[in-house]
């Protein structure tokens, strides 16, 4: 069974891919399947998506609302980390945004690391390198990378300007890295890797508010259909089940998704298992 990689990129949008300088997303996108349909949840802001996102369950029931992190999530709703630890799958974490502590439920992973966003000009590289060093050193099942600088970038310049650009190309050379890092050490051949924009922008800048709230997904690794475009729009509640799905679990009966497993894999005649284990190896960058 494979293990799973997320890395969200907050502030990424489905048009930003065509803006940016992306090679390493460009390249997956190549090498794996991309949806450029996966539509935001109101009230459009990153906790209460992400929340959403690892519940499969509306703001107006797992309760949070606002990215203040002061809320506590409802018990009756079951995070995918939560589902994962009593499946005994290991769970680690790599953050910059304080807010975000309500995503894990206590007790659920095995590490987690925090690096404040203000306090390092490229943050995002510092955890790309610091889950690096972890994925080789523990293998997790889990790993959630979440990278920010984009978010960051946008919410004070405006989404798709110039710096918000420059800080969607250093997320992309920052996940560049890391998963040549994997294929070095030999483990591109365990890993799912999903990258996942986040709340769509919904604010632009400046008091601007953004009617774009297309996010994209991409998904490549061990198994996984090569060059092909979901043209369904997808919702952030049906990204968890398949994420479950992904790691051998069952979904729980109360997300409200449904999950899109069954559309990833290779079922062409004459792909064999060798050529899907080295998907992600041809997705590597030569470098010049």
């Amino acid at each position: 069974m494979p293990k799973l990689l997320c890395v969200i990129v907050d502030g990424l949008l489905a048009d930003t891919l065509a803006c940016a300088h992306v090679r390493c997303f460009d390249h997956l996108i190549r090498n794996g399947i991309v949806s450029r349909q996966v539509q935001a949840l109101p009230p459009n802001l990153t906790l209460p998506s992400l929340i959403s996102l690892f519940t499969s369950l509306p703001p107006e029931e797992h309760g949070i609302l606002t990215n203040s992190g002061a809320s506590m999530v409802s018990p009756h709703a079951v995070s995918l980390f939560s589902l994962l630890r009593y499946h005994n799958l290991n769970s680690s974490v790599f953050y910059s945004n304080e807010c975000l502590r309500p995503l894990f439920p206590a007790g659920s992973l095995q590490a987690s690391v925090f690096i404040n966003s203000q306090g390092i000009r490229n943050v995002d590289r510092e955890l790309a390198e610091q889950a690096r060093l972890h994925l080789q050193k523990e293998k997790p099942d889990f790993c959630l990378l979440y990278l920010q600088g984009a978010d960051i970038a946008g919410t004070h310049s405006g989404f798709l300007s110039e710096p918000h650009l420059e800080s969607v190309e250093q997320a992309d050379q920052a996940l560049d890295l890391l998963l040549e890092y994997l294929t070095v050490v030999g483990l591109q051949q365990d890993y799912v890797i999903m990258v996942l924009g986040c709340h769509g922008g919904a604010h632009a800048g400046r008091g601007e508010r953004r009617t774009e709230t297309r996010s994209p997904l991409i998904l490549v690794g061990p198994g996984i259909l090569r060059g092909v475009e979901l043209q369904q729009p997808l919702s952030f509640f049906d990204l968890t089940p398949t994420m479950a799905r992904i790691l051998g679990v069952a979904p729980h009966p109360d997300w409200r998704g449904t999950d899109i497993e069954n559309q990833l894999h290779q079922s062409v005649v004459g792909i064999d298992d060798s050529r899907a284990a080295n998907i992600l190896e041809d997705t590597i960058l030569t470098k010049e």
